[in-house]
């Protein structure tokens, strides 16, 4: 079995191909958060892996933006 992941770590779900940051477990089910906002869904633990460090970098520069283009800064 692997690690729970940390909150806020950026995880890919391999059964949607959907990457976001990785919120709490619920009910046996990974709460994810999707990186551009909007809603969060849910993911089997073991669909869920530690996402690459390319998917890493796109991911978390796609956030800062997001975040600059709807006024908050970086």
């Amino acid at each position: 079995m692997q690690p729970l992941p940390e909150v806020g770590d950026l995880v890919r779900d391999t059964a949607t191909g959907r990457v976001g940051f990785y919120v709490e477990s619920v009910s046996g089910r990974f709460l994810i958060r999707a990186v551009h906002g909007g809603a969060e869904w849910e993911a089997e633990p073991l669909d869920v892996q530690p996402a690459t460090p390319l998917r890493e970098l796109r991911a978390r520069a796609a956030e800062i933006n997001a975040r600059s283009r709807r006024g908050f800064g970086g």
